[in-house]
């Protein structure tokens, strides 16, 4: 069975959702990781390749935020990598290679880079106006807000970012279920990745495990 677990990258919340999540005994463990962000976790940002100007700002905004958290964003992935090591379990990294996705986000047209360009920089001025709590994972509702916010104002980059890789993420989760049948797969994955990959693991026949106790309490 698959175990989807919605984290948030700059949460300290997602590290209880984490050890929720294996205090249900996996067999296995996903992460929306790929070989070179692992890499760039584990020794402090080598192994990731170079971006262009809007990269690097966007980097630095995620930064912006993990600060105001206590959380860098990512954190909670090396957090429930090294839980899987220390568990003895194979651990699958399921995420599009980031030098695919920096490629694809340098195809963007130029007018929508500049809008979220100018919108990111904003962020720096006027943070989270629009009452985000920063220390819990966003309920669905916030998400799907969210997500059609940037579907809406930047469709490529949001073609990109989630679209494209959770078609990756859902076709290795598929592969990996199909390989072992037996095991309950613990994936964490970004929370605006988890609905829409779930839908497409469904729809293709797998079944999808529960939801947590951390999860359950916020609805």
């Amino acid at each position: 069975m698959i175990k989807i677990y919605g984290t948030s990258h700059v949460s300290q919340e997602s590290i209880e959702l984490i050890e929720d999540a294996f205090a249900e005994e996996p067999d296995m463990v996903a992460l929306e990781l790929d070989p070179p962000r692992l890499e760039a976790l584990m020794f402090d940002g080598r192994g990731r390749p170079d971006g262009d100007l809007f990269i690097r700002l966007l980097e630095k905004f995620q930064k912006f935020v993990g600060n105001r958290t206590g959380l860098m964003p990512g954190e909670e992935m090396l957090y429930a990598y090294n839980r899987g090591i220390q568990e003895n379990l194979d651990i699958a990294l399921i995420d599009q290679d980031i030098r695919v996705t920096v490629d694809r986000l340098k195809s963007i047209r130029r007018k929508e880079k500049v809008k979220a360009f100018l919108s990111i920089g904003a962020g720096f001025l006027i943070p989270f106006g629009d009452g985000m709590n920063l220390e819990e994972i966003p309920d669905g509702e916030e998400i799907d807000r969210l997500a059609e916010e940037m579907k809406t104002s930047f469709p490529g980059i949001y073609q990109v970012l989630l679209e494209e890789r959770n078609q990756v993420m859902a076709e290795a989760l598929m592969s990996l279920q199909e390989e072992n049948p037996e095991d309950d797969i613990a994936v964490f994955m970004g929370a605006a990745h988890k609905k829409p990959v779930s839908e497409i693991l469904e729809s293709e026949g797998f079944e999808i495990g529960s939801k947590s106790r951390l999860e359950e309490e916020k609805q």
